[in-house]
């Protein structure tokens, strides 16, 4: 049958048609509709990963090693207080869930070999499950870039090229945070550049979408220091920028034990 004459029958003749040559038109439209969704889900899908080998590419990991950690892997066993370790990794994934939808910073305090690394790559792993985009910087590895630079002024574009991607990533983990300051009972001032970038980040990452009035970004903390050793090492506005004021956003290990 010709075309045209396949589109002068009735709706009825047509449908008896098609049938006769096993073309079922019942449920074309949710088809249709459907092949769209899963077009447009894949297209999402591979821009998001896209950015996240961006973000991961300008990531500098603790002696350049890329580390995973999810919440199923925390095992409160290994601390004799193991309510107190179950409730701390509590506190942190409710955290996780709750930045899926919200941006705000957060803050781990506690000795060395605790777990705070872990945790907050934990939260990394649920909010990039959620499609969020992470990065995560060493800051004693950006200090040592820092130091660099001075011998390889190459580095320098290297530095701004991670500026920018800290600026511009969903969630950003700072990790040891103040150990590019010394050792705790003798910290001293970071390098001012550093201080001056560092704060550009935290300033911009404070933005605020007009429409929604709420922030379009988060930043997580984790640091061996106290507030007032860190206030040693850095400006206060600069501290005021990344440690929130919240106790719900800050998250103690006192009490866990090192178990490295």
């Amino acid at each position: 049958m010709q075309f045209a004459k396949l589109l002068g029958l009735s709706e009825t003749a047509r449908k008896k048609f098609f049938q006769a040559h096993g073309v079922d038109t019942e449920n074309a439209e949710e088809r249709v509709e459907e092949r769209d969704k899963q077009w447009h889900k894949n297209l999402v899908e591979a821009a998001f990963r896209k950015r996240m080998r961006f973000f991961d590419g300008k990531s500098l990991w603790s002696g350049d090693e890329k580390m995973s950690f999810q919440f199923s892997d925390w095992d409160t066993k290994r601390q004799q207080e193991s309510q107190l370790a179950r409730s701390v990794a509590t506190k942190c994934y409710r955290l996780a869930e709750k930045m899926l939808d919200d941006n705000f910073n957060v803050a781990m305090f506690g000795e060395p070999g605790v777990g705070k690394t872990s945790l907050a790559l934990a939260m990394l792993d649920a909010v990039h499950k959620g499609h969020k985009t992470t990065m995560f910087v060493s800051t004693m590895e950006l200090a040592l870039l820092y130091n660099r630079s001075i011998e390889h002024r190459e580095l320098r574009d290297t530095i701004y090229s991670i500026m920018e991607a800290m600026r511009r990533v969903d969630v950003l983990l700072l990790d040891d945070f103040g150990t590019e300051g010394g050792m705790k009972r003798d910290p001293r001032p970071v390098r001012k550049d550093m201080q001056d970038d560092l704060y550009s980040v935290a300033n911009a990452r404070l933005a605020v979408d007009e429409e929604t009035e709420k922030r379009t970004k988060s930043t997580i903390v984790t640091t061996n220091n106290s507030p007032q050793q860190l206030l040693m090492m850095y400006n206060d506005k600069l501290i005021s920028r990344l440690i929130p004021k919240e106790q719900e956003q800050i998250v103690l290990f006192d009490g866990l034990e090192d178990v490295r």
